[in-house]
Formats: C-alpha cells, sequence, structure tokens
C-alpha cells in the first residue's frame, strides 16, 4: 500500500474541498438534529440565529466565560516523560482559538474537528486542531459523520 505522505499530514476538510453547493449525496442522510428534521431545515437556520444580536452576544459571553476558567493537566501516576511529551505538545497549541472553536457544538449539536499531524523524531504528534463548519459534512446511514468533497465524493 503507498501512502501520500503529503495527504497524511496535511488537511482533509479544506474550502476548496468542501461541499459548497453539492447537492446531497446518495446513501447519506440529512443531520439527524430533531429540531432541524421537524422543520424540514438545514444547519444554516442554526447560523441565522446566531446572527441575531442577543444570540450572538449570549454566544460571545459563553464562549469568554469557559476560556477564563482554569485549565491544566493532572499527571496522577503517568511517567515524567509521557508528562512532558503531553505538556510540550499542548504548549504549542492555541488554546483559546481551539477552545472557541469546539464550543461550537454546543449551537450547532456538534464540531467537526481535524487534527494536523507531523513528524515529531521517532513521534507522531497533533500540532493542531481546527474546528470545519457542520456544512462541511454529513451524515451516512448509519449516522456517522463524513466530510463531503467535491473532487472524489466522501472523505
Amino acid at each position: 500500500m503507498i501512502i501520500d505522505k503529503k495527504a497524511l499530514f496535511g488537511d482533509i476538510a479544506t474550502r476548496a474541498r468542501s461541499p459548497a453547493g453539492l447537492g446531497q449525496l446518495f446513501g447519506h442522510l440529512p443531520n439527524p438534529d430533531p429540531i432541524l428534521r421537524a422543520r424540514g431545515q438545514a444547519i444554516s437556520v442554526y447560523r441565522q440565529l446566531r446572527a441575531e444580536p442577543l444570540v450572538g452576544s449570549s454566544i460571545r459571553r459563553r464562549k469568554s466565560a469557559v476560556k477564563c476558567l482554569e485549565r491544566g493537566l493532572e499527571p496522577g501516576k503517568a511517567p515524567a516523560p509521557v508528562v512532558r511529551f503531553i505538556e510540550q505538545t499542548l504548549a504549542q497549541w492555541d488554546m483559546n482559538r481551539l477552545i472557541g472553536e469546539l464550543l461550537e457544538a454546543a449551537f450547532f449539536g456538534y464540531q467537526p474537528a481535524e487534527l494536523t499531524w507531523a513528524k515529531d523524531g521517532r513521534h507522531l504528534v497533533v500540532t493542531d486542531v481546527v474546528g470545519k463548519p457542520p456544512e462541511w459534512f454529513t451524515f451516512d446511514t448509519e449516522n456517522r459523520l463524513r466530510f463531503q468533497a467535491q473532487q472524489s465524493g466522501l472523505a
């Protein structure tokens, strides 16, 4: 099996490959959210709600409050080299951005995020976690989240 190293270490869910303008793909279901399903609408309804001043300001306040909370690691009985490795990895991430992006799950029901990997000596490490727009994803017939890519169908 040949592995494309460029694909392994790059983003898969990108704007260039997003499903903007594509119709629903065969074998895939709409978002299983009961509110959207009952109204026959898409997740874009939640984006419209966020644009309302009262809703938008509440979202900003909630995110700010969560970002201000104390955070850290409790190593427990983990070996010191493992703790150092994890602390060094996490120190490279923009935690405020990451927390803000992942908090979108509260407003959309889920938040897709993509991990970016790099080789660090003899380890593969996650160098970044980036939230992706839920509209770029669909659910398969078993309710598994799938990226809708323009060039190659589903990733």
